[in-house]
């Protein structure tokens, strides 16, 4: 599972991060080693077309692919891990994530690729990436119901259309593209009808 090297980013973060409790990971060399690592395993584990699997062989899931891509793109830019292997794997696996899409309408899966497209564009500087993202974006926000809810296999899932505002929210805190504003408050007041009494 192509998946698992989410893990880089929890540890990104530790080290990046003081954090409650968790002062003995605060710049611990071994942690910013283990990172690096993760994401040269990342890179070593992929097809030869730079996708990786989620639960089945050779399944190529663009979640997987999205999910796995951002954690080590924003470790990288998190923790300044700049070097050819790591360049060369997220170029390959974004590229891979520019040409491919899947079967059915994940709002969630959208959003992260938007944000990971632009964390590639943001290592590399190549602006295939910045179109890429942005095309995306525009095509996510056309999903929009007018209730202001973001579909999840044609329908509403007020779980993943949180995730959906968190992606969209971190990209817009990395590109200040005010595009993403009214969509957002729109989904941001949808969700607060889901919010249980007691919080």
């Amino acid at each position: 599972s192509g998946m698992a090297q989410e893990f880089v980013l929890p540890l990104a973060l530790v080290y990046r991060h003081r954090v409650p409790g968790g002062e003995v990971y605060y710049q611990h060399p071994s942690l910013k080693e283990w990172v690096a690592a993760g994401i040269r395993y990342a890179a070593r584990a992929a097809h030869r077309d730079g996708s990786c699997d989620d639960y089945f062989p050779y399944e190529r899931a663009l979640g997987a692919v999205a999910f796995s891509l951002y954690a080590c793109t924003e470790s990288a830019l998190l923790l300044q891990l700049r070097d050819t292997t790591t360049e060369a794997f997220v170029v390959k696996r974004g590229r891979w994530l520019m040409d491919h899409d899947e079967s059915g309408t994940l709002a969630n899966h959208h959003a992260l690729a938007v944000l990971t497209l632009y964390n590639v564009y943001l290592l590399t500087g190549q602006q295939a990436f910045l179109q890429a993202a942005q095309q995306r974006l525009t095509r996510l926000l056309r999903w929009q119901s007018d209730e202001g809810w973001f579909p999840e296999y044609e329908g509403c899932d007020p779980g993943y259309h949180t995730a959906t505002i968190d992606f969209l929210a971190k990209y817009y805190r990395k590109s200040a593209d005010t595009q993403v504003l009214e969509p957002l408050r729109r989904a941001v007041h949808f969700a607060a009808d889901f919010v249980h009494p007691d919080g």
